[in-house]
Parts: C-alpha cells; sequence; structure tokens
C-alpha cells in the first residue's frame, strides 16, 4: 500500500495506491479509515471493485445512510420501509409516491442486499427514463443532505465505467477555518445558515422527477437552520457552508448576508482549498467527508456511471458523532439522526450504529 499526498486540497487528501481488495485485511482496512478520518479526502486509485466488493468494504466503516428513510417513515408511521409497498400505497402522497418510485429506478439492487447504493449517471433507459440520480452535464460545489440537521457524513463514490473524460472536484473548509483570524473564527462560530432547495442550482439539467428526489435528500424542509461551523467525524473543524442549499444567515439582513457568504464562497473556491481528480482509469474509489467538504463534477458524462455509498462513520469510531456545538441544534440532531438510526435497526437490520446521549451534551 501507496500512500501519497494529493497535490492540491491544502493540508489535507491522500492517494492510495497498489491496495489488493481480494487479499486485504479488515485491521489494513480500518487503518486507512482512520487515515481517511484524518485527511477528510481519499481517493484509491484502479481498485478493480465490483459493485459488491465495494458494498461490501464501505459496509465495514459504517452502515448505509439514508435520512430521507426516516422522515418518510415519521410522516407515514404504517409504513413497512420497503419502497415498492410506498409507491403502491394511494394513501401516501402523490409527490413522495413518485419520488419513491424515482428512487427505486436509480438504486443498485432491487433485493435490499447492496443496502442503498445508488447510480450517478446521467444515462437513459431504452424508454428515455434517467437511470441516475442527477441529469447529463456538471454538477456545481454542494454536499449531500446539506439542508438536513442528521445529514449522512460520509460519502464513497466508485468511478464503475465511462469515468475518463471526467473528474470529481473536492473543497475542503477544514484549513479555511484555521487560516482565517479568530475574530473573524469567532464572528462563524456563532452563526447559523438558512438552507433551501432552489430547482436546477446543483445540476441545471436536472428534470422535474429528480429535482422531486433532490429537494426532499437536500433540503427537505424551508429554511432549515444549521450552525455554519461544525465538526467532522474525524475531529476537524470547518465550514457546513454547501452553496446549494445556503439562501442566509439568520437574523442578518439579506444584503449583509448575501455579501458575507459571497467573500467566503469567492475566498474558498480557489486552488489552495480545492482539487479536482480527473480519472485516469475506471475503478477509482473516491472517499469523502460530507460535513465540512464539498464535491463537483466537471468534464463529461457521456456513458458514465458511478456507484455512491452515503453511510456513518460508527465502525471506525470510538464513540458517537456530534457534529455540533451549541444548543438547540446539539437537540435536534440527537432526536432526528435517532429516529433515522431506530427505524433503519427496525426495518433495515442496522444494529451498529452508536447514538449520542443527550445527557453528555446537556
Amino acid at each position: 500500500m501507496k500512500v501519497s499526498k494529493i497535490p492540491g486540497l491544502g493540508r489535507r487528501g491522500v492517494y492510495i495506491d497498489d491496495i489488493d481488495f481480494d487479499n486485504l485485511t479488515d485491521e489494513e482496512w480500518a487503518i486507512i479509515g482512520k487515515i481517511h478520518l484524518e485527511e477528510l479526502v481519499t481517493i484509491i486509485r484502479d481498485t478493480k471493485l465490483t459493485k459488491e466488493k465495494y458494498f461490501k468494504w464501505m459496509n465495514k466503516w459504517g452502515d448505509d445512510r439514508m435520512t430521507y428513510y426516516g422522515m418518510l417513515y415519521k410522516k407515514y408511521p404504517n409504513w413497512s420501509g420497503r419502497l415498492e409497498d410506498a409507491v403502491n400505497d394511494m394513501s401516501w402522497e402523490k409527490h413522495d409516491r413518485e419520488s419513491v418510485e424515482f428512487y427505486l429506478r436509480v438504486r443498485v439492487d432491487e433485493g435490499y442486499k447492496l443496502g442503498n447504493i445508488i447510480k450517478v449517471s446521467g444515462m437513459k433507459d431504452d424508454k428515455g427514463n434517467p437511470i441516475g440520480m442527477f441529469a447529463e452535464g456538471e454538477l456545481l460545489w454542494h454536499s449531500n443532505e446539506s439542508g438536513n440537521i442528521a445529514f449522512a457524513p460520509g460519502v464513497a463514490l466508485l468511478g464503475y465505467q465511462g469515468t475518463t473524460k471526467s473528474s470529481t472536484g473536492f473543497l475542503q473548509t477544514a484549513d479555511y477555518y484555521e487560516d482565517i483570524d479568530e475574530s473573524f473564527r469567532n464572528e462563524l462560530n456563532d452563526m447559523v445558515l438558512l438552507h433551501d432547495f432552489t430547482p436546477g442550482k446543483i445540476n441545471p439539467g436536472l428534470r422535474d422527477v429528480q429535482d422531486n428526489l433532490m429537494y426532499k435528500n437536500m433540503a427537505p424542509e424551508p429554511n432549515a437552520e444549521i450552525p455554519m461551523v461544525i465538526r467532522s467525524p474525524g475531529g476537524l473543524t470547518g465550514l457546513h457552508y454547501s452553496f446549494n442549499t445556503v439562501v442566509g444567515i439568520k437574523d442578518m439582513k439579506a444584503e449583509e448576508a448575501e455579501k458575507l457568504l459571497t467573500k467566503i464562497k469567492n475566498e474558498l473556491e480557489t486552488e489552495k482549498y480545492t482539487y479536482d481528480h480527473w480519472y485516469q482509469t475506471d475503478g477509482d474509489l473516491c472517499l469523502f467527508d460530507n460535513s465540512i467538504t464539498q464535491h463537483r463534477r466537471l468534464g463529461s458524462t457521456d456513458g458514465r456511471l458511478c456507484y455512491r455509498y452515503q453511510y456513518d462513520y460508527s465502525h471506525l469510531q470510538d464513540g458517537p458523532y456530534m457534529p455540533y456545538f451549541q444548543q438547540p441544534y446539539i437537540n435536534q440532531y440527537i432526536e432526528r439522526v435517532t429516529f433515522t438510526a431506530k427505524f433503519q435497526q427496525t426495518v433495515m437490520g442496522v444494529n451498529n450504529f452508536k447514538y449520542p446521549n443527550p445527557a453528555d451534551y446537556a
């Protein structure tokens, strides 16, 4: 195994080469996981992984996380948890049934043997229906579930086929937070951002049905409040400022908020804090933090197919993950993540999640 610094992305990010997944031990994979938590972005090149082996290894770090499932279960408490049952349940609202039906189409495995891995592709089937989460074209800077208080903290993207004319880019904010002066850091520490979904702001080519699912995943509640400064699963502090869903700053006039947010955005979108990984071969596995790191897609999507696994890091951590430093967001996170995890435990057999204890954060 060879570990080398990514030639960009500030002080974070590593490439890992020469891993033989057929002979890799669980202990070695856990070591790689610990490295990843410290680096925020880890790219393992030329893995030759099948989607089955990809799921097997990623599931060892943590269980797949779909907070949207938990929100649906709260809205429809009699739901079995199976997507097929939701599609045929006329007591559900039409837009919810349509988003679930589309989600069934972009999931990899109909039998739930591969968890909730989804296809990321602009390709369509023979009827003209999209088979992937996004449409063709570029994806702008974003983080998954950015407007959800209990966002999934980790993402793994396997470049399966047709990737070599494209890139996956990363923008990390830990260095920026460390680089700014103490006065501005303190200002950001107290700042709470407002999140909402704007159609086409991530992927301008989205169709209506894809927009419907994206809204539920990215920012399902209007003007959701989430602190600007949070902690990553690896203990790094940075900004949870996903450009595509942030629409304002709590208790700040719109003009002032726009000016400040634009300033921060311009300072982050520089070579100092960003890096675009242009694929040289199919099979690269991009592992990236989803708390204080954003990602994007550039280049051609013609024939491109990737697999995405969205997860927590419970199996790598000694204790539960707490991203927030202040109330009431600590309690809001505990309530939402606990409900979602218990739903997954009941319906999907997920039993290893580390639940945060409210008493520890009083």
